[in-house]
């Protein structure tokens, strides 16, 4: 059975933490006048806990109650199992190599236990507190960040998904704004996860609405930017009840979505952003603007289904040309779901 691209993503970022764990193990052990084989080994079996950790358990389902703690409790509890990750990485490697005389012998790192459970959680906290910028801003964005990629704007072609949770203002007056408040982000937090899975990545949060952009041949494969949407559809419907249970409503959502030329540029100063300009973007907004409209749940402009490849169990409504608020020229607008 072949593995999603978020498992495979999740692997190649494990080994590349693993590697790079035994990069500075060996590099640490080898300044301290250890055997620098044993140094990499210790930093390989830690980084590749701790970002397995990280991605197999935390930023997973079975993370979910963990990641809706406070900060200060998450950090905690983190710091717990990094450390008992750190401390059998440690005990574990002397063993490895058949040195039996003691769990830790000092002669193979040329520093004491103490210290090398220091400099370790140092590390980890140091790859996790990135892991932290990461998910805040996405990693694409921090590594073309890093890299100054849009420095000066530069044009692309990307999809963009415009979602916006229905009925707010109606849910707003029956539960009170605190309780849509915990909604949205319940909602908001559960479908990250098939946004992540099929490759999207989170643009920008605006009130009760989500938008999710792809480089356009990524969405484009396979129609992975569709069976986003169906995927998002079904998180929904499985978890119905506990939103029932605890909101008394379950989340409907509206979606547009469209794809073309964009040009992204790097603005701000005290607060840097990559932002998006340009007809594509106002063309996705306009789509799920207009689902209110037609009472459809899912708007794709024909321009962009016209470059993907659909399934036979993708199902598409022509609902005619028109021209949308703000627009000049028109554009042909489909429904789309799934077959039953």
């Amino acid at each position: 059975m072949p593995i999603s691209q978020r498992t495979a993503s999740a692997l190649r970022i494990c080994i590349g933490t693993a590697m790079a764990g035994a990069a500075i193990g060996a590099s640490y052990s080898a300044m301290l006048g250890g055997q620098p084989k044993l140094g990499a080994t210790v930093g390989f079996l830690i980084g590749s806990g701790v970002s397995a950790l990280e991605l197999f358990i935390v930023q997973r389902r079975i993370g979910e109650p963990l990641r809706r703690m406070k900060l200060a409790y998450f950090i905690g509890i983190m710091t717990v199992l990094w450390m008992l990750i750190i401390a059998i990485g440690l005990q574990v490697t002397p063993h490895l190599y058949g040195m039996s005389e003691g769990l830790y012998p000092k002669a193979w790192t040329g520093s004491t236990l103490w210290q090398d459970i220091a400099f370790s959680l140092a590390v980890a906290f140091l790859l996790n507190f990135f892991g932290r910028i990461r998910s805040l801003v996405g990693s694409r964005v921090l590594f073309n960040f890093l890299l100054g990629r849009y420095h000066r704007p530069l044009r692309e072609e990307r999809v963009f998904l415009f979602l916006d949770l229905a009925h707010s203002t109606m849910l707003s007056e029956k539960l009170g704004d605190i309780c849509v408040q915990s909604l949205i982000g319940r909602f908001f937090f559960d479908i990250a996860q098939p946004i992540s899975e099929y490759g999207g990545e989170t643009h920008r949060y605006i009130g009760d609405e989500i938008v999710v952009t792809w480089p356009l041949k990524e969405a484009i494969r396979g129609a992975r930017c569709v069976r986003c949407v169906f995927a998002i559809q079904d998180l929904i419907a499985a978890r119905a009840p506990t939103y029932h249970a605890e909101f008394g409503v379950i989340p409907e959502c509206r979606i547009g979505m469209h794809g073309g030329s964009v040009v992204a540029s790097e603005v701000g100063d005290d607060k840097r952003e990559i932002v998006y300009f340009g007809d594509t973007i106002n063309t996705a907004a306009r789509l799920e603007q207009m689902c209110k409209q037609l009472k459809r749940a899912f708007l794709v402009s024909g321009e962009l289904l016209s470059r993907m490849s659909l399934s036979s169990d993708i199902l598409t409504e022509e609902l005619g040309t028109m021209e949308l608020r703000g627009k000049q020229q028109q554009v042909r607008i489909l429904s789309v779901s799934r077959a039953a």
